[in-house]
């Protein structure tokens, strides 16, 4: 489950603004539509980065064998939505990224 960092920071001033009927609960807080596995990721960032290459290959055993769907729905029910998709995310990364690869500061 994938969530922009402005969705973050958006979720924390909705829990401020909602404190009394959100105290003491606990919240999943991501992408409904998100809910992909790494694969998955990975072939959506390779739709808008072409020349993104991932090997789909079994080499030694992953340590991450979760195999859930999360669920936002109780977070969703207090009025908050996220307002930004993955494939905005990944552009803005991709974008981002490209920006400071010819700078100074692009071997960082």
């Amino acid at each position: 489950n994938y969530i922009h960092v402005r969705d973050v920071s958006r979720v924390f001033q909705h829990a401020l603004n909602n404190h009394d009927s959100m105290k003491g609960e606990i919240f999943n807080v991501g992408l409904s539509d998100a809910n992909v596995s790494k694969k998955e990721l990975c072939e959506t960032i390779q739709k808008q980065l072409p020349e993104f290459i991932f090997i789909d290959e079994q080499i030694g055993k992953d340590p991450d064998q979760r195999d859930y769907i999360v669920s936002n729905e109780k977070i969703e029910s207090t009025g908050f939505k996220t307002e930004f998709s993955l494939d905005r995310g990944i552009g803005e990364l991709i974008k981002g990224y490209s920006m400071i690869k010819n700078t100074r500061y692009g071997n960082v």
